[in-house]
């Protein structure tokens, strides 16, 4: 069976949950329900720096702000992507609000988009792609 993760914005607990069953996902200690865009989970940094710890696939990033064009045509592939590519855990970040994590990572354009295994960065790419391309980026890895 198939798994991606998430933290709960209630409590914070980590979650593993079944692909099949993330549209009405909650959370094991609080039961609150977790959001989820297909399977993918809009996370800070410390949620985001949580699952690189407890993953045992890929996550991969989405950097991109809400006055982003490109991002707003961007988002819709990488949920699509999400929905077809479960072997790996897709989050989106916030770099107006998360300015400190988009800065360490050096990010200087978006959307971008970065793959971390085993919580270390091993492929960014800058620009809005499709879905097919999106998986690509988790298949050359």
């Amino acid at each position: 069976m198939s798994h991606t993760f998430a933290i709960c914005k209630k409590c914070q607990a980590a979650n593993r949950i079944q692909t099949d069953k993330a549209k009405d996902a909650v959370c094991g200690k609080c039961k609150t329900p977790i959001p989820f865009h297909g399977l993918v989970m809009d996370v800070t940094t410390e949620e985001f720096n949580k699952l690189l710890r407890i993953s045992d696939k890929p996550v991969i990033a989405d950097f991109w702000a809400s006055w982003c064009g490109p991002c707003k045509m961007y988002g819709p592939e990488f949920e699509k992507a999400s929905l077809t590519s479960t072997d790996a855990v897709f989050v989106k970040i916030n770099t107006e609000v998360e300015m400190n994590l988009s800065g360490s990572l050096g990010i200087r354009g978006i959307p971008c988009t970065i793959v971390f295994k085993d919580g270390r960065e091993i492929k960014r790419q800058s620009g809005a792609m499709n879905a097919d391309e999106v998986k690509s980026l988790l298949h050359s890895i």
